[in-house]
């Protein structure tokens, strides 16, 4: 790297409001509500947790390992927090290389503060790195802290397809064919029939009943309500 890019790159970091003294010295913990940390899948271990860990918990950072977070959970919690990984492990496990980075799985639940509290958290959990055999290795987990409540009366699991800006299916609920998924998709992505019709090169005629099948198969008088009835908001 030449010289003259060494001392720009030097000047950036340096004006970084983070670098100032001053400003490091104001605490606003209030405004503190999340923190994450990076789970290694293979090792089944915590790599690195971050220092908002305290602020939200009272614990100190370096005490949350896996042991320590299954301690924490709510006992009322903890099966549905073992059943939501075994979901999305089955999940990824279909998973080629790349596909895992499109997608993030979230749910909530509840864990003990330092104080006795309890506190209700969103967890939401994306891809960081995949070996080369397709494998999920490393995890980032963010934890949010949300509005408290006893308990969720119906699964909150959710898996996030971040190449079409939705959340999809997982569990295919109404039984779908593979080709009738692929078509929805494709309704969701903002295409009509013949458009449709002209990816897949097969007849309109086709497509049109593909569409009648699975309005019927999810018992919704349209697409538009199907689609409300496999979207979610956080």
């Amino acid at each position: 790297m030449k010289e003259i890019d060494v001392k720009k790159w030097d000047n950036l970091v340096k004006s970084q409001k983070s670098q100032s003294e001053i400003d490091n010295q104001i605490q606003i913990p209030e405004q503190i509500h999340s923190y994450f940390f990076i789970f290694d899948c293979f090792q089944n271990t915590i790599l690195f947790t971050n220092s908002a860990f305290e602020t939200v918990t009272g614990y100190k950072f370096d005490e949350l390992n896996l042991e320590f977070l299954l301690k924490i959970i709510h006992p009322d919690d903890l099966d549905y927090f073992l059943e939501s990984e075994e979901r999305f492990l089955q999940f990824t496990n279909k998973l080629s290389f790349n596909e895992h980075f499109k997608y993030t799985h979230s749910y909530t639940y509840r864990i003990k503060t330092k104080s006795g509290d309890y506190i209700r958290v969103f967890q939401e959990c994306q891809a960081l790195e995949v070996n080369n055999s397709g494998h999920l290795t490393k995890t980032l987990v963010n934890h949010k802290k949300i509005e408290y409540t006893e308990n969720v009366s119906v699964t909150d699991f959710k898996i996030y397809d971040k190449s079409q800006n939705s959340y999809i299916d997982a569990e295919n609920r109404y039984n779908l064919t593979k080709r009738e998924l692929e078509i929805l998709n494709l309704i969701k992505n903002g295409m009509n029939s013949q458009q449709i019709s002209d990816e897949l090169t097969i007849s309109k005629n086709t497509i049109l009943t593909h569409r009648k099948n699975i309005l019927n198969k999810s018992n919704s008088s349209s697409f538009i309500e199907l689609i409300k009835k496999l979207s979610y908001v956080h």
